[in-house]
């Protein structure tokens, strides 16, 4: 077993769990600020191109994150449900499910990648690529040649986090953004590819960096050792309880984006969608801390609440809130400040040049409803540790059909008003995120604390067992029936429960059973009354 086994991480996370969100958080963020600085320098190369590489990259990535999405998704479902299991103490199904999840990201490429390659122009043509369409074509045919070592990656991340190996984690993605930087101006000028170099460089990058991956779990170097069998349902229903929903909701976002770039094509033609498509790194880069304590927090209260203890789990959500809402107001103030200096990046040749002003004005704008922003990821963050996280694609969804609303009326106005219709929907879909975060963490702690108060109020605490009586009551008795078992009473009397209610057979109360510690499956078989 690796220094960072899973039961240091677990027994650190119990110990101080507020520490131990902000060590796991840090690393995350580290990689995420890479990763983000890789597609920052992607845009800067791709700049000195003129707007149409802009757009180009503002176009594709629709597709891009989707398949980002698909590997995210389930690396999320299957970082939960190692965590919880890892948590219980089950290292054999941990393994298990490590496995399952890299076996499904095969078979979902295996049956993904052809058929992009094959629909990609049709696609393109319906996202609004006019003129761009023979540069996006091509630009996008290594993302979909390469979806399986983009998918894997995500998976590698999220089992490695899962386990607690944040180090390792953060090493993968350093590893894939640097491999990156390097590759990029080979690929773009060395190489003569021009703008679909990147994604060559991109998927390149990524494959060398999953290698690594690899060699860890090959080498015996992590806690978890992926144990591969066929696929089994019931191994993928605990992996997508969290993973369908989640690759939904970024599929669903990634597809809204390509309805909203025809709408942005619409107001501002190519030159909007490379202004917009720039803020959008601008602002990824911004949010880093929200998602990166999110991820973290997520793991942390998955193990908090394997305790049932939800006190602590609120404390600790409460102070990462507190810290997230703080750098991400202090960081606002410094790009409003900073925006003409910062929009130099995408603007210092003479071709991209006069989207200089409309960039200030774009990036001044957005960078003002993250505040409100980073109330998504936590909100979502809080959704997924409760198991509801149907709750948060639903969200997301509502959030995208307003912003698509907005964008629809905003587009016949100006660039202007679409920018504002962003952040209008921005931060109500922050705030319906969070609310209903809170809602169903407040519902399932008061029901929780409802639960565990109701046997204190008789005077005593007792527990629920496999109960089998037959006092000749005419209520069925063919089965084992879980029944509370309740003081035993002065006068044994028959207690009749109706079926339709609580499916629990007659017993009598001088037979009720006592507190005992964990439940046990006892049959006491009482004769005919």
């Amino acid at each position: 077993m690796g220094s960072e086994s899973s039961a240091h991480i677990v027994s650190s996370v119990l110990a101080d769990p507020r520490k131990a969100v902000t060590a796991s958080a840090m690393p995350i963020a580290v990689a995420l600020l890479i990763a983000q600085t890789n597609s920052f320098v992607d845009a800067v190369w791709c700049s000195a191109l003129g707007p149409g590489a802009l757009s180009v990259i503002g176009l594709s990535a629709v597709l891009y994150l989707m398949i980002v999405g698909i590997g995210n998704g389930i690396g999320a479902g299957a970082s939960v449900a190692v965590a919880r299991h890892l948590g219980m103490g089950d290292r054999p199904g941990a393994n298990q499910l490590a496995a399952q999840a890299i076996l499904l990201i095969a078979v979902i490429a295996a049956v993904l990648s052809p058929v992009l390659l094959l629909l990609r122009v049709p696609l393109l043509s319906a996202m609004g690529a006019g003129p761009l369409i023979d540069t996006a074509s091509d630009y996008v045919i290594p993302f979909f040649v390469g979806a399986a070592v983009i998918m894997f990656n995500g998976v590698v991340a999220g089992l490695l986090r899962a386990e607690g190996a944040n180090k390792k984690a953060m090493f993968v993605l350093v590893t894939g953004s640097v491999f990156n930087l390097i590759l990029d101006p080979v690929f773009i000028f060395a190489l003569d590819m021009g703008v679909t170099g990147s994604p060559v460089a991109t998927v390149l990058a990524t494959g060398i960096a999953s290698m690594v991956g690899v060699y860890w779990y090959v080498s015996g170097r992590t806690y978890v050792r992926p144990v591969f069998g066929r696929l089994r349902k019931h191994l993928l229903d605990n992996i997508m309880i969290v993973g369908f929903p989640q690759t939904a909701e970024l599929c669903i976002i990634a597809g809204m984006n390509l309805l909203l770039n025809l709408f942005i094509i619409r107001g501002g033609g190519p030159d909007g969608l490379a202004v917009y498509s720039m803020m959008g790194i601008f602002i990824s880069m911004a949010t880093i801390p929200a998602a990166a304590y999110a991820s973290a927090l997520m793991i942390a209260s998955t193990v908090i609440l394997t305790k049932k203890d939800y006190k602590e789990a609120w404390f600790v959500h409460w102070r990462t809130m507190v810290i997230v809402m703080t750098v991400t107001i202090t960081t606002a103030i410094l790009v409003f400040v900073a925006a003409e200096e910062l929009v130099l990046a995408f603007t210092y040749s003479e071709r991209t040049a006069h989207l200089r002003p409309e960039m200030v004005k774009a990036l001044r704008i957005f960078i003002t409803f993250t505040p409100m922003y980073i109330l998504i990821p936590m909100g979502s963050s809080l959704l997924q540790t409760l198991r509801k996280v149907h709750v948060s694609a639903t969200s997301s969804a509502i959030r995208k059909l307003f912003t698509l609303a907005v964008y629809a009326v905003a587009s016949t106005v100006s660039m202007e008003a679409m920018y504002w219709g962003y952040w209008t929907s921005e931060v109500v879909g922050g705030l319906m995120m969070y609310t209903l975060g809170l809602y169903f963490f407040f519902k399932i702690r008061r029901a929780h604390e409802a639960e565990a108060a109701a046997p204190a109020s008789t005077g005593a605490r007792y527990s629920r067992k496999y109960v089998f009586c037959d006092n000749g009551c005419s209520a069925p008795h063919d089965k084992l029936q879980v029944i509370a078992a309740a003081p035993p009473s002065e006068e044994a009397g028959s207690v009749c429960a109706p079926m339709a209610i609580t499916d629990t057979a007659c017993f009598t109360d001088a037979v009720a059973l006592t507190d005992t510690a964990p439940v046990a499956e006892t049959a006491v078989l009482r004769p005919p009354a």
